[in-house]
């Protein structure tokens, strides 16, 4: 019975001696650890790029892709009330093709232009000023992914023609045949992919514009000169615009 109390304190005392010490003899608290974040809060990527690395950030950024630009076509829509269709449909023409456009439709009441798209504004602006305008729009349609996608087939095709070429060094007479066969098949596929590729691209750097012209016909003054002097002086032009 004894020994077994003895026992029983040598194993309390150090407890309460622990217990009963000042927090200052014990020293401060462990700091308790941050709790981890789950894997859904985490932040993606480079995880040392996020928390602050400055030389994996740098490196992160360096190799970011930059946005890629967008290809779109531009088509202007136009009706406008003239009094001389003729004269301005010349004059339409000759501005586009001195900022590298051409004509593709020229009827008397219609005309369509192709110019580039930094002249676009500046040529509605010109057939707008001609007359009254009845209607105007514009219309955008988006290219980009139309011409990322050929490109890429493009470059899969010349590629695989390309690994073609070097099989003829190990090829028999029928396996020639064969290889000559699929590599005529790639060049007409290639080329017909090249112009289709060529047509959306000249569509993203070219503008549309499309002009319906209404009009009324006026007759023009013919001037001559009269043998009567202070006839040739009277304002004919500001006469007609008052009577």
């Amino acid at each position: 019975m004894k020994t077994r109390l003895l026992m029983t304190l040598a194993l309390l005392l150090p407890a309460m001696a622990l217990a009963q010490e000042p927090a200052e003899a014990r020293g401060p608290a462990p700091a308790p650890k941050a709790a981890s974040k789950p894997a859904a809060e985490r932040p993606t990527g480079d995880q040392e790029a996020v928390d602050g690395n400055p030389a994996v950030r740098k490196a992160a950024e360096k190799d970011a892709k930059p946005g890629v630009p967008r290809s779109t076509n531009l088509t202007a829509t136009l009706v406008v009330k003239v009094v001389h269709p003729e004269d301005v449909r010349k004059g339409a023409i000759e501005r586009a093709r001195k900022v590298g456009g051409w004509p593709v439709l020229v009827t008397d009441t219609e005309l369509h232009l192709e110019v580039p798209q930094d002249a676009l504004a500046a040529t509605v602006d010109e057939l707008a000023a001609a007359g009254i305008v009845l209607q105007k729009s514009l219309q955008r349609v988006d290219l980009t992914e139309q011409i990322a996608q050929l490109q890429a087939r493009l470059k899969s095709k010349r590629e695989i023609l390309e690994r073609l070429r070097t099989f003829f060094a190990d090829s028999d007479t029928h396996s020639t045949l064969r290889i000559e066969q699929s590599m005529t098949q790639l060049v007409v596929e290639i080329e017909h992919l090249q112009g289709e590729l060529n047509v959306a691209e000249s569509s993203a750097r070219m503008a549309h514009v499309q002009v319906s012209f209404q009009y009324h016909q006026k007759q023009r003054i013919t001037y001559v000169r009269s043998p009567f002097e202070w006839l040739n002086t009277l304002d004919i032009d500001r006469f007609v615009a008052e009577y």
